[in-house]
């Protein structure tokens, strides 16, 4: 029975412990022999046994077959390290009793079971973990521990790191032992993982599931790779992985050089990337397991740096990023006025040329013959730069700025479902990293439906702007529109004669000094009198809307989109090389500038820290833009909604007051139409949609000193979104501008609380 015992616990199948099928029990009636207490010691055998072989096959199991190369080399290790560790120690206790040692056996080379028993105890509660932690990496169904949270089937590599490192924290010196070494096992290979990636931009070959990076879901794009953050094991933090990211997809980029993609390349730089892989693999090296969180982001942080100066300033000049970030100001921020002008312009015509050729629009689809399509809608973008070119004086023939946004910028139908990205190369970011603006939408106030502004981003401009930071921008540009363009058209209601005057004017005095002139006369000025004293109200609630539309988006446009815009581009280029209190004008080319800078010392920022330092700034910009707040915003959309129906009920009521007159004066009759009764329920709308705008106008203002009472004493950027914490900040990081707060607007916008009690109805 000796010789059964040490052979079961070696792995192998015993009728000692299987004669009626049991595993974990010993039947007295098996042995008639053996008493109860034999009986029970056999059983604590029998179950160490049975979880010997079971782990053992599990084990075997999962290092054949498990999806995951971590979770493999942890089986490998729990197979090839402790059980055979276990197995050396049986034959450590059967060597013994063959040399009769005194330890084991005693008098008349008696072996007592108890003793056998006492040689394996220490060995039970560590089998019983091992089984634990391979049941972990794939589930067997009917054996689920109790102790722990229930796993999905198969565990990946981040998973069974970060279950290691929590089974590590124990009081039991053998478990922490045995936890430490596959912890060790498991990191190793990770760190094989990331040093495939971070030394030569390749995904790994085997395992590459199991890696922190994973390709995007577009097979169409060669090099879209997306950071799947359900792979980071805990002591890789978002910065890093970023970091990590960028590094791979520069070395990709790196390596397409050779592919005449991009004209600006200076492709007459000898360093190659493989001349950095031993300082590379030096810094990596620093790296073991246990990995420290320190040493990883250092290590990640010198190799990006180490591309940044050596290869990366070649692959991305700063005058091609000035050239861009320049695109995005004058356009999408607005820093070019006449791009506006000419844009709502262009989408008003475009509206009203549809409104007023109905017929080509099919039976039974009115509404969509009066929408645009995607054609008309590119093609009133493609107008409007053509304006602003042609407005271009002699000196300016050549306006880089305009050549490279008439190249790049596109208007579209906005299609919120899409997942194309928006170039290859560029993984779009996590939802965390970007700034939380509202859901309010502004798209669809310029031409009824939902448009957006958009730019195809190039390789290698990618590495340092994504596709998401284009939506920020779009969301920004359709908001700073959707202000100027209500003031345009409140503003356009005093270019039109006929409705602020009397128009046409009276008969001169041949015909007044007639009877008939007189009386006729006498009920026009009657007619003009009462309409002016009915409109007077709508007037004054227009005044008042133009000025505080006009107080924003002087507020909005000059004090903070302006102002950090200058900050962030004076951050970029180098601060000694542009004054924040200098002035260009929106139309003056960027590579002017950069060359007239180039004199200057600057300071050099790698793409990844751009990257970064942009997103501060998007995130800055629309805190301070009220973008954040979700009542404002969905009050001015509401008061935008008015303006415009405000703007509507005003024009169809002049009309229907000249058919009125030509009725009355000329003769001219429209059997067809009621226009007194038509005038009676366009003015009673009107003077519904006057009280709603006063009403909004109100809201509004009640809500900004809400704001500026909420936002008093905190930071002028309002937590910023994925911000470094201020143990990391480096020197030189981008800090953005604290623009002035609500309360410089509401100085301008307060004009009295004696107009809130105008009118008590």
């Amino acid at each position: 029975m000796l010789h059964e015992i040490l052979l079961s616990l070696s792995g192998h199948p015993s009728a000692l412990f299987n004669a009626h099928g049991n595993p974990k029990d010993v039947k007295p009636d098996s042995f008639a022999l053996l008493s109860p207490p034999e009986a029970e010691l056999l059983s604590s055998i029998s179950h160490l046994s049975n979880l010997h072989r079971r782990t053992r096959h599990h084990a075997a199991k999962i290092s054949s077959s498990h999806k995951s190369t971590i979770c493999r080399a942890v089986a490998t290790a729990i197979t090839s390290h402790h059980l055979e560790k276990f197995q050396r120690k049986v034959l450590e206790v059967e060597s013994r009793i063959l040399k009769q040692d005194a330890t084991t056996v005693g008098a008349y080379n008696i072996v007592p079971l108890a003793g056998i028993v006492g040689e394996f105890a220490e060995w039970t509660k560590l089998m019983e973990w091992l089984w634990n932690i391979a049941n972990f990496m794939h589930m067997v169904e009917g054996d689920a521990p109790t102790d722990w949270k229930l796993a999905p089937s198969m565990a990946s590599g981040s998973e069974i790191i970060d279950k290691l490192r929590l089974e590590a924290q124990t009081g039991y010196p053998d478990i922490e032992s045995a936890a430490l070494h596959l912890g060790k096992v498991a990191e190793t290979a990770w760190l094989r993982h990331l040093s495939s990636w971070i030394l030569y931009g390749r995904m790994p070959s085997f395992g590459a599931g199991d890696f922190l990076i994973n390709p995007g879901p577009d097979a169409n794009f060669e090099y879209t790779y997306l950071i799947d953050h359900s792979m980071l094991p805990k002591f890789v933090t978002r910065e890093t992985a970023h970091s990590i990211w960028f590094i791979g997809i520069s070395l990709k980029q790196i390596r397409s050089l050779d592919k005449p993609t991009t004209s600006w390349i200076d492709r007459s730089f000898k360093t190659s990337e493989l001349e950095l892989l031993p300082e590379h693999v030096r810094y990596l090296s620093e790296v073991t397991a246990p990995i420290s969180p320190a040493k990883l982001s250092e290590a990640v942080a010198n190799i990006r740096l180490s591309l940044s100066r050596n290869l990366l300033q070649h692959l991305l000049p700063l005058e091609k990023i000035l050239d861009v970030l320049a695109v995005l100001h004058q356009f999408f921020l607005v820093g070019r006025g006449e791009f506006a002008m000419a844009l709502i312009a262009e989408a008003d015509e475009k509206l009203h040329s549809r409104h007023r050729n109905p017929a080509r629009s099919k039976p039974g689809q009115a509404i969509q013959g009066v929408l645009p399509k995607e054609g008309e809608i590119s093609n009133t973008l493609t107008r409007s730069l053509r304006i602003l070119a042609s407005r271009s004086s002699e000196e300016d023939r050549t306006d880089d700025t305009l050549d490279l946004a008439t190249d790049i910028l596109r208007l579209t139908i906005h299609n919120p479902s899409t997942t194309r990205p928006g170039t290859p190369g560029r993984a779009r970011e996590s939802s965390s990293a970007l700034p939380k603006i509202t859901n309010v939408v502004f798209n669809d106030l310029l031409l009824s439906v939902p448009t957006s502004l958009a730019m195809d981003i190039r390789s290698p401009l990618d590495l340092f702007i994504t596709n998401s930071d284009v939506e920020i921008y779009s969301a920004i540009n359709a908001y700073l529109f959707a202000v100027r363009r209500a003031h345009l058209h409140l503003a356009q209601l005093w270019r039109h004669s006929w409705i602020r005057r009397h128009h046409p004017p009276p008969p001169g005095y041949q015909f007044s000094n007639t009877p008939y002139g007189k009386e006729t006369l006498q009920k026009r000025r009657q007619r003009y009198e009462a309409r002016a004293r009915e409109m007077r109200k709508v007037w004054a609630t227009c005044a008042a809307a133009i000025f505080l539309l006009s107080e924003s988006e002087a507020y909005f446009q000059g004090e903070v989109v302006q102002e950090s815009w200058k900050h962030f581009r004076d951050w970029v280029v180098g601060g000694e090389a542009h004054s924040t209190e200098q002035s260009h004008d929106s139309s003056t080319s960027v590579i002017d500038e950069f060359r007239k800078s180039t004199s200057h010392k600057r300071q050099h920022h790698d793409p990844e820290t751009l990257a970064f330092a942009h997103r501060k700034f998007l995130s800055s910009l629309s805190y301070s833009l009220l973008l954040t707040d979700l009542s404002f915003t969905k009050l001015i959309r509401e008061f935008f909604t008015h303006v415009d129906e405000l703007v509507a009920f005003i024009t169809r009521l002049q009309i229907i007051r000249q058919n009125l007159d030509l009725d009355e004066d000329d003769g001219v009759e429209d059997s067809l139409t009621n226009y007194k009764a038509e005038e009676k329920e366009v003015s009673r709308e009107l003077d519904r949609a006057r009280r709603r705008l006063d009403g909004d106008m109100k809201s509004l203002m009640s809500r900004l000193r809400d704001i500026d009472t909420e936002r008093v004493g905190s930071r002028a950027m309002g937590g910023i979104v994925g911000e470094r914490s201020a143990s990391v900040r480096e020197e030189g990081d981008y800090e953005p501008l604290r623009v002035g707060g609500v309360d410089r607007l509401l100085m301008k916008l307060d004009w009295g609380d004696g107009d809130e009690a105008e009118e008590s109805d």
